[in-house]
């Protein structure tokens, strides 16, 4: 494998781990909305380490996204097209399906 080749893997994959992560912090708020304790909206799930982007919804719709390990959701606009494509579009954030291996890493997390 060429440098770059590796340099692109391994930032794909660093940007799906990132997406991860923030993925893993709103499972702990979907838990705690389960538990009746509010909060203050779910984060985005972008592969910004730091973004500070939020949108409320609802426990159910949350779950009903991530009932598949590839999808999250995303602030309109977030999105990393070499790792995800757009499959669905609200006015406050948008759906993205994780591709190749960001999808295995998605699956694997889950």
């Amino acid at each position: 494998m060429e440098g770059s080749e590796a340099s692109d893997d391994a930032r794909r994959e660093r940007l799906a781990s990132n997406e991860v992560l923030d993925r893993q912090l709103n499972e702990r708020k979907a838990k705690w909305m389960d538990d009746g304790l509010p909060t203050a909206g779910f984060r985005c799930e972008c592969a910004t380490l730091h973004c500070g982007a939020r949108f409320r919804l609802s426990p159910e719709r949350w779950q009903e996204v991530h009932s598949r390990p590839d999808r999250f959701l995303v602030a309109p606009g977030h999105v990393e097209p070499e790792i995800e494509v757009v499959v669905e579009r609200a006015p406050e954030y948008w759906v993205v399906e994780k591709q190749g291996e960001a999808a295995r890493i998605a699956e694997a997390a889950d």
